[in-house]
């Protein structure tokens, strides 16, 4: 077999590129020093190695398409309401807890419906747990008096006020994961936190404004949930502003209206093609939107005078829906 000679402008030029690491089975003759190599006696071994580099960097350049994640079949309770123990448990299996430290608000008394209590009691983290009816925030200390890894207070939560409670109860930065479920501003006091990063962020969204819709309820420091449906944001709203901060939507609870968003660093490792909130969002019975209660404060829809407005103490506050947010 003759010398194989192929130059270097022959071999840029070639309509088959190879990897660097196979240029010295294609010997240089035009001179230049960069690999004067010429493979000569044992044309076989030269071909076999040639072979080799060859398919190996072909193998590397195609990768590996992750599975889908399956969420629902994770789902199950311990002390959650609609099974997020189970997904946070599959989510941290995915992603590699930092700190093992994680917090919520409104917590409840922190046994019912709780997304702690299980990471505390059966996994050993670190929790920081807030609520503001005085009441539950009693029980709540009781419930963890055993747990000096939790801390526990009674407190409304704010956009101006949550990262001074976050700092002053020794949350670090870092933190692997985050509930907010406080059933009114949800949407504000996230936009409002940007010190600290969580890993994972559990909210709640109104899935009465399905997608595209976007819907946030019209902010005063002192809304609260007063058993309609003026609440949150929709998921579609919730979406954009997660984009924003840098996160990911992959889930929304089967039975509930948590939903969950990754920091965007890990969302591939989930195998989602598709993470629109339309693709996600789960479609609820007809009859729900079909009440009248469920149109009130919409455009057209005045609220009933019983339900016009909220009243903490001496304040009056009017309920209004946004609608470009």
């Amino acid at each position: 077999m003759g010398k194989l000679k192929l130059t270097m402008a022959e071999a840029e030029a070639s309509s088959s590129p190879l990897p660097a690491s196979a240029w010295p089975c294609l010997p240089y003759t035009d001179g230049s020093n960069l690999r004067a190599m010429m493979i000569e006696p044992r044309p076989s071994l030269a071909l076999a190695l040639c072979t080799v580099l060859v398919t190996s960097a072909a193998g590397a350049a195609a990768p590996r398409e992750v599975e889908k994640v399956d969420l629902q079949a994770a789902e199950r309770s311990v002390f959650s309401q609609f099974g997020e123990d189970g997904v946070i448990e599959k989510i941290f299996e995915i992603i590699e807890p930092g700190p093992k430290f994680a917090v919520e608000f409104g917590a409840h008394n922190g046994i019912n419906n709780s997304n702690m209590r299980n990471l505390v009691v059966n996994h050993g983290w670190s929790t920081f747990q807030i609520e503001g009816d005085p009441e539950r925030a009693a029980e709540l200390a009781e419930n963890y008096a055993d747990y000096p890894t939790t801390k526990t207070l009674e407190a409304w939560v704010w956009p101006g006020n949550v990262e001074i409670l976050f700092e002053e109860n020794g949350v670090p930065t870092d933190l692997d994961l985050l509930v907010i479920d406080i059933d009114s501003n949800d949407y504000y006091v996230w936009r409002a936190i940007r010190d600290f990063r969580p890993k994972v962020v559990i909210i709640e969204t109104n899935f009465l404004f399905p997608p595209p819709q976007l819907m946030v309820i019209d902010y005063h420091p002192m809304n609260y949930w007063d058993r309609t449906y003026y609440t949150g944001a929709s998921m579609q709203s919730m979406y954009n502003l997660a984009i924003k901060k840098g996160y990911e939507l992959v889930y929304q609870m089967s039975r509930g209206p948590n939903v969950v968003f990754v920091a965007k660093e890990y969302f591939d490792a989930f195998g989602i093609k598709d993470n629109s909130p339309a693709a996600i969002y789960r479609p609820r019975p007809k009859r729900l939107f079909e009440r009248p209660e469920s149109q009130w404060g919409r455009p057209g829809v005045p609220w009933p005078e019983s339900k016009r407005t909220l009243t903490w103490r001496n304040l009056v506050i009017e309920k209004k829906f946004i609608f470009d947010r």
